[in-house]
């Protein structure tokens, strides 16, 4: 319980303190567009530099060949059977997750580490089913597993969705820059609120 009440003070402190930042640097904009707004719709629009990732991207949209795998052998299938059931087996039998837990003394009910050690536990349980519906496609039915391995090889690519990330939507500055001094105003009102009420929450 201790460690998950020390994990929750440090969440709840990170998120006050970036409500407080996040309210002074409002404050700053809205106290910037009342006083100087030229020079504050200068260093929107400098904080809003468009920056296109379709050049970054590029490589991944190259189509690549991947060649068959050798695992389409049967005797590949009949390991793959072995070992997945074998480790099944032995996770199911005989990984006590109580018994880990007591070891490293934390408590298995509500300690995050046992949270961790039975999604570790039972992600490999399902590693091992899976290995050996897999092992049971290669060894019965093959065309069942290359239609798997076709559409797992499958390119698809990124283009339509990339094309939308690149569409730039300025509504909210556009509204900043036709009305500096109401924005200013409300901008300011509401990073005055969250201040205080962040301020009290971080240092009462």
């Amino acid at each position: 319980m201790s460690g998950n009440h020390l994990i929750t003070q440090l969440l709840l402190t990170a998120f006050i303190a970036f409500l407080l930042a996040g309210s002074l640097l409002g404050l700053l904009i809205g106290t910037g567009l009342l006083v100087r707004r030229a020079a504050t719709l200068r260093f929107i629009r400098w904080m809003n530099v468009w920056v296109s990732t379709r050049q970054a991207f590029k490589p991944l949209e190259l189509p690549l060949q991947v060649a068959q795998s050798a695992a389409s052998a049967r005797w590949f299938g009949a390991v793959l059977v072995a070992l997945g059931a074998y480790t099944t087996v032995i996770l199911m039998a005989a990984v006590d997750v109580n018994g880990i837990t007591a070891l490293l003394k934390v408590d298995a009910r509500y300690s995050l580490a046992a949270i961790g050690i039975h999604a570790a536990k039972w992600a490999l349980v399902l590693g091992g089913i899976m290995a050996v519906a897999t092992g049971i496609m290669l060894l019965f039915f093959p065309r069942v597993w290359r239609g798997v391995e076709e559409r797992a090889n499958r390119w698809y690519s990124t283009g339509n969705i990339e094309g939308s990330e690149e569409t730039l939507y300025m509504s909210l500055d556009r509204i900043v820059e036709a009305f500096p001094r109401a924005s200013g105003v409300l901008i300011l009102a509401l990073s005055l609120a969250t201040a205080i009420g962040s301020g009290l929450l971080a240092f009462r």
